[in-house]
């Protein structure tokens, strides 16, 4: 049931209010990126934002994804980069309630939101991104269950995991009907987690390979039926890209508002930067832009809440926000010039981070696909 406007506005102020707590936490962490990302999740899963999807009958908030949508914005624009942990997590209990498994319900979505664990999302490999049916990690049926092999790359969460959430297939010759999800304890005897990745960006985060060796899991650990998995991930990835295109929405928005009071501020020739009509032009369209990339998800998000269909208004939304963010972060970093690259700055995360939340849920190439294909 969607929450009423005063509702949402209380959600807000209250993830406002989250942010400004956990600002100084998160701002003096150093060391060990695995720790970093650990502490970072685990500052927004005791306020419950890892579990804003999950009923409350499993201990979740249960909110519509119109609500989660907007908290996700709330939070992105306050707390810039830290995010990523949770989205991540949401995408996998997406993947969980669609499967339509009471069962899994149970064994899962209880203790990711009762015990505040993260979970890593293993889709993408070397030779399988955007082509999700040239999938190679194999899942071999046994008499118990099956055995996995394969190798996972760009995984988030990856080394903060309970549980992680892995797409392979169990007859390559049959394409995208031969791949199915499956459940798997990342402590289980053949799972190895790489050295976190040495990325510029998602700082508030953790992220890395996932390789399976002859990893045996049970039956149970299947999601859905078998030869299910590709739909349930066009599910999912439906589902998620208007809340990552809140996400870079409100990120792009916090980063619009610092370039906008750095250039009311900056003088040059005598006048402050804001005068010249090269900066005050474009600040007009960036500001069109974000409005624009704030309708476009809230559209789709307001769409999953109604049960109408949504695909193609959910890869706009992705497209339009992914492609604002990182334009609005690229003139800010031209605006502040040797300051963007000496300089740490939330306009130089929020740059760094662009690049990779333009990938998240599909490139832009994919989204234009999903689009051409609703035409």
């Amino acid at each position: 049931m969607a929450l009423t406007n005063e509702a949402r506005q209380e959600l807000i102020r209250t993830a406002q209010l989250f942010a400004d707590e956990i600002r100084p936490v998160l701002s003096e962490q150093r060391g060990d990126r695995t720790e970093q990302a650990r502490t970072t999740y685990a500052a927004f899963a005791r306020s419950g934002y890892h579990a804003l999807l999950i009923p409350q009958q499993y201990g979740g908030s249960g909110l519509d994804y119109t609500s989660a949508g907007m908290v996700y914005e709330t939070l992105s624009y306050h707390l810039p980069g830290a995010l990523h942990g949770p989205i991540t997590t949401a995408h996998c209990v997406e993947m969980v309630k669609s499967s339509y498994q009471d069962a899994l319900k149970d064994s899962y979505l209880s203790p990711i939101a009762r015990k505040g664990l993260a979970v890593g999302f293993c889709l993408t490999e070397e030779t399988a991104g955007s082509d999700i049916a040239a999938i190679t990690t194999t899942a071999t049926k046994t008499d118990k269950g099956y055995v996995l092999n394969g190798k996972k790359s760009i995984v988030i969460n990856h080394a903060i995991a309970s549980f992680l959430i892995v797409f392979a297939t169990i007859s390559p010759e049959r394409g995208r009907a031969g791949i199915n999800a499956f459940v798997v304890d990342p402590q289980s005897p053949g799972v190895n987690l790489s050295e976190p990745y040495g990325i510029s960006g998602f700082t508030g985060s953790v992220m890395g390979e996932v390789t399976l060796d002859n990893v045996p899991i049970g039956k149970d650990c299947l999601l859905g039926e078998e030869g299910s998995g590709y739909f349930l991930l066009m599910e999912t990835l439906d589902k998620g890209r208007p809340l990552v295109a809140a996400s870079c929405t409100g990120s792009a928005h916090r980063v619009f508002d610092l370039v906008v009071s750095y250039t009311k501020q900056r003088h040059q020739f005598g006048r402050d930067l804001f005068s010249f009509q090269g900066v005050s032009l474009p600040l007009a369209e960036y500001a069109t832009r974000l409005h624009a990339s704030r309708l476009l998800y809230l559209d789709a998000l307001e769409r999953i809440d109604a049960g109408q269909s949504f695909s193609m208004e959910a890869s706009m939304a992705k497209l339009h926000a992914g492609q604002t963010l990182a334009e609005i972060a690229s003139f800010g970093m031209d605006i502040l010039g040797y300051r963007g690259i000496v300089e740490a700055s939330v306009i130089q995360q929020a740059y760094q981070d662009a690049q990779l939340m333009k990938s998240i849920d599909g490139t832009g190439t994919v989204q234009k696909m999903v689009i051409a294909s609703q035409l």
